[in-house]
């Protein structure tokens, strides 16, 4: 082979030995590259999959406390309930968080007018008391009247509270009725009002407590968790001294279901 030829050749294979080596070299990094692409490809989808907590004003706290709420594991179901009342129980409806139950309320009710005229009930209509026992079956039904009764002779709005529970039971035999305390108002109300204080509401509340029997029908007393140390609704749970902040009706409304779940569980 003549000289001129194999320099020719070596020539040639030094080539292609330097164009395999630089090529190597340079996919390698860009292998290199391209595995830390794929990791933070990884890490941001694992930040977008994340739920991210949107709301504000919400804890973590009032996240666990609705989580609560939610699966009270009291075993009780509100579905067939029914809440019967003046403006507290207007509260509970709005702010309890009880949403599947019904509620037959209005401001100023009483035992005295309480057959008078129709009511709006979410999702039924406007009905009478009469037309909405006689159209739907419940088994609890909780009364809360008497606030605007205290100006009145206890006895006289015992009886009619009796004759109420009397006709409930009626139209309603198997239902469980549950008498709810009238709520305290707040000191200086009722150092200050002659009608509406402390001492005529615990008079009339001790009077209700009389008509429950244990069996059908359950007092219960919510004061408990609104009075403060002078026995009143505490100052800072209501604006007006006698309805309850919207944040303490659902409280007020979980301790029900708890209390009928402790005294009626369907477990």
């Amino acid at each position: 082979m003549k000289k001129s030829n194999l320099f020719t050749l070596l020539s040639l294979c030094f080539i292609i030995v330097a164009i395999i080596l630089f090529m190597f070299l340079w996919k390698t990094p860009s292998a290199s590259s391209g595995t830390k692409t794929e990791s933070n490809s990884t890490t941001q989808s694992n930040i977008i999959t994340t739920p991210k907590d949107t709301s504000e004003g919400v804890s973590s706290a009032n996240t666990e406390d609705n989580s609560e709420t939610t699966n009270t594991d009291s075993n009780i179901f509100m579905d067939d309930a029914l809440f019967i009342g003046d403006s507290r129980t207007v509260g509970l409806m709005e702010y309890a968080g009880i949403d599947t139950a019904d509620y037959f309320c209005t401001v100023g009710m009483s035992v005295y007018n309480i057959h008078k005229k129709p009511v709006s009930v979410p999702n039924v209509g406007k009905v009478t008391l009469t037309e909405l026992l006689n159209g739907k079956k419940y088994g609890k039904i909780y009364i809360m009247l008497g606030v605007n009764e205290v100006g009145y002779k206890f006895s006289t709005t015992t009886e009619k509270y009796s004759e109420l529970i009397g006709f409930i039971k009626d139209k309603q035999p198997n239902a469980v009725v549950f008498i709810k305390a009238k709520l305290h108002v707040s000191k200086s109300r009722s150092d200050s009002d002659k009608v509406v204080n402390n001492i005529a509401i615990n008079g009339l509340n001790a009077e209700l407590a009389k008509l429950a029997d244990g069996k059908s029908k359950f007092y219960l007393d919510a004061n408990i968790l609104f009075d403060d140390e002078a026995g009143g609704l505490a100052a800072d749970k209501s604006e007006d001294s006698t309805h309850l902040y919207a944040k303490y009706y659902k409280e007020w409304g979980e301790w029900i279901i708890e209390q009928t779940a402790s005294l009626i569980g369907e477990g």
